[in-house]
């Protein structure tokens, strides 16, 4: 993306920004949705200029930009989904039902985990992969479960899908449980408004591949992200958070997840 192009998707969000002002619950959740896609996806695609923008609304809507290399053919150059508020389930059995009804399957959920974090709401959205040109590629269900008070832990699952890699190279660690390996990913963020300019050393992070930064919140904050990531069933699980867990304890909650019957 040139720079007129990524100064002008950031004006037009910064416009959207000033319409909507979401109240500061609001638009962390929708900030941790937008996390979540990136988390999952991370390891999975190479950012154009690592930059996200996104608008802060009553619909949540969701692009990451970046290349995912297709098995057979072409290439998926943008991943897109959309939550709304709306549509969220508040009980476990509610999204089971959602998700025979929506995937054809029901994958693995825990109501509260060991560490007392207990499930908060969640949805099966749709997720469509685009090309270069726009064209959609790839389209499938996700689903989305929240634990802890704002959604504190994500907890996403899809089916398997060849056109998505599930490559481990950069895992930060990996594990074995009964016979499954669980790869955790640690990612820096540097979050900013629409209209913020990065600072030169955040650039050379940023070139360096050790930053991700990423354009539409109110104010400028840093976070580091932490995902587990797993398959079993051909299901892809993944586990993360912005709050202070850290690798080991996602691990500890992922081995919960392949535990639950």
């Amino acid at each position: 993306m040139d720079d007129r192009k990524d100064d002008r998707l950031k004006q037009i969000i910064k416009a959207e920004l000033d319409q909507v002002m979401p109240d500061g619950r609001a638009e962390d959740r929708c900030l941790r949705e937008i996390h979540k896609k990136i988390e999952m996806r991370s390891r999975n695609m190479k950012f154009n200029k690592k930059r996200m923008v996104a608008a802060l609304a009553a619909m949540c809507t969701i692009t990451v930009m970046g290349t995912v290399t297709a098995i057979a053919g072409g290439k998926i150059t943008s991943l897109m989904s959309s939550v709304s508020r709306n549509e969220m389930v508040h009980s476990k059995d509610a999204l089971i039902q959602s998700a025979k009804s929506k995937m054809g399957t029901v994958p693995k959920l825990v109501d509260t985990f060991s560490n007392g974090l207990a499930f908060n709401e969640g949805i099966i959205t749709n997720v469509e992969g685009r090309d270069e040109n726009q064209n959609p590629m790839i389209t499938y269900p996700e689903l989305y479960a929240g634990y802890g008070e704002n959604n504190r832990v994500a907890l996403d699952v899809y089916q398997h899908q060849d056109m998505i890699s599930q490559d481990s190279s950069d895992a930060k660690k990996q594990e074995v449980y009964k016979d499954i390996t669980l790869s955790a990913y640690e990612y820096n963020y540097l979050f900013l408004p629409p209209d913020a300019k990065p600072s030169e050393e955040d650039l050379k992070l940023e070139e360096e591949g050790k930053l991700m930064i990423s354009y539409g919140s109110s104010q400028e904050e840093r976070k580091i992200y932490r995902h587990v990531g797993w398959s079993e069933n051909n299901m892809v699980y993944s586990l993360s958070s912005a709050d202070d867990l850290s690798c080991d304890d996602l691990f500890a909650m992922a081995k919960e997840v392949i535990d639950a019957k």
